[in-house]
């Protein structure tokens, strides 16, 4: 490179020498209105010409390089700052992960003081202050990170979740919608707008988002259990226009769920009660004797049972158990029920004759040793009642069976359309073989 600058020079000097040589002359140069240089060298205007355009040349040169040198300087004070400042979120992060929380607020609120607007360091300050249940400043935190990034999922999803904290639900809602409109076809977030209006027994709401979830594209599981809650809620609707005074439309609603799943047994008892309520005592019998004939269900049974003993009809209910226990004899469970029936009518000789039908090997029931210990006592056969290890028990109250949970075995003395345990509709059964406590004691052991 310098010999090629070498050559340049002294090219240069020699085109300058031939140009003297052939240009001796001089000229008159105006610098200014007045300022007149007489005979000037033709070869002096050019060295002065090329020697105030190699200068400007220098100084355009110097100050681009000054400007580079000063451009690279900002850059590389703002890489330590943004290095400085991603190191100590990282050192958060991984204090966060370890749970090592005071550390963690401690370094993520260092790095909002270099950069108020790390979103993401608002957001883990924002977890912070959720877990300590500091709701107001894990608001502001997460209010900040949304000026930073208005349209971030998490930051939305954040907003909502400590929104439904503080019991705010429509704000809740309200980041919710911001977030199906990004992605209208993802469940999750429809899954969590719904839970809020269910929540809050707004049930023409969660069924409109129940409806739009079926639209999503879910698993065949996940659509089967989303079916079955969309029925779920039409109950749940069904049941509040009851109890608002609006028979006619739970009615409507509670044949129209019995259509589509005639397993559905709070349907046929709810819509039993939706007619006694009206007066029509006829009705709810015939519906309840329409879904035990479909259904076989021992828990139509037991309120059948109530109904005819309530309007002084207990032989119907007698005939009912009798034709059941005909269809399968070797149904125990319905002996059982027949036989507590009796003893509930102080018809203690049929009550015998019912239990002592029961293949003990077969059916095995806390209770059934119960009702033969009171039937003993009611025939006077005191030593009988001891052994069959009797248990105190009114002689105006039928015996206990408990229900369970079909899905989850959770086991109660009353009965209920929606297990308070896991939330399903429509699994209580009676618990006649203790299914359920089996499988809480196989479970726990």
């Amino acid at each position: 490179m310098a010999k090629f600058t070498v050559f340049l020079v002294i090219l240069f000097l020699t085109l300058l020498s031939v140009f003297a040589f052939f240009n001796s002359g001089s000229v008159d140069v105006t610098i200014w209105n007045g300022m007149t240089y007489k005979s000037v060298p033709l070869i002096a205007l050019v060295l002065i010409s090329t020697s105030i355009g190699i200068f400007t040349m220098f100084i355009v040169a110097a100050i681009r390089d000054a400007s580079r040198y000063l451009d690279s300087w900002q850059i590389q004070r703002v890489q330590k700052k943004e290095a400085k400042i991603e190191e100590s979120y990282s050192k958060g992060y991984e204090a966060l992960f370890a749970e090592r929380y005071e550390e963690a607020e401690e370094l993520f609120t260092r790095v909002i003081g270099d950069e108020p607007e790390h979103v993401n360091a608002l957001l883990r300050l924002g977890d912070i202050c959720y877990r300590k249940s500091d709701l107001s400043k894990a608001t502001n935190f997460y209010q900040r990170a949304k000026v930073g990034k208005p349209r971030s999922i998490e930051t939305l999803l954040s907003l909502s979740k400590v929104y439904e904290a503080q019991h705010k639900r429509q704000d809740a809602i309200k980041y919710l919608d911001d977030l199906i409109e990004i992605d209208e076809h993802n469940p999750g977030f429809l899954y969590r707008k719904r839970d809020i209006y269910e929540g809050n027994n707004k049930w023409e709401e969660t069924l409109e988002v129940q409806g739009k979830i079926l639209k999503c594209k879910l698993s065949s599981e996940d659509e089967i259990r989303e079916n079955k809650k969309l029925l779920g809620y039409k109950f749940e609707l069904a049941k509040h226009h009851l109890a608002t005074g609006e028979k006619d439309k739970a009615i409507k609603s509670l044949k129209a769920i019995i259509k589509t799943d005639k397993d559905f047994l709070a349907a046929y008892l709810t819509l039993a009660d939706a007619y006694n309520a009206d007066g029509n005592n006829k009705e709810a019998e015939a519906i309840l004797l329409k879904g035990y004939d479909v259904t076989s269900s021992p828990v139509l049974l037991v309120r059948l049972e109530e109904h005819f003993i309530s309007i002084g009809e207990p032989s119907t209910i007698i005939d009912l158990y009798q034709k059941a226990s005909h269809k399968d004899p070797k149904d125990f469970s319905l002996q059982f029920f027949i036989a507590k029936l009796y003893y509930r009518l102080e018809m203690i000789d049929y009550a015998f004759d019912a239990i002592n039908a029961i293949d003990a090997a077969a059916f095995s029931h806390p209770e059934l040793h119960t009702l033969f210990g009171n039937v003993y006592e009611r025939r006077s056969d005191y030593k009988k009642a001891a052994q069959e290890f009797k248990k105190a028990l009114s002689s105006d109250k039928p015996l206990l069976v408990p229900y369970c949970c079909s899905s989850c075995d959770h086991i109660s003395k009353e009965w209920s359309d929606r297990c308070p345990e896991c939330n399903n509709w429509n699994t209580f059964i009676l618990d006649i073989n203790e299914i359920c406590k089996i499988k809480k004691r196989q479970t726990s052991s």
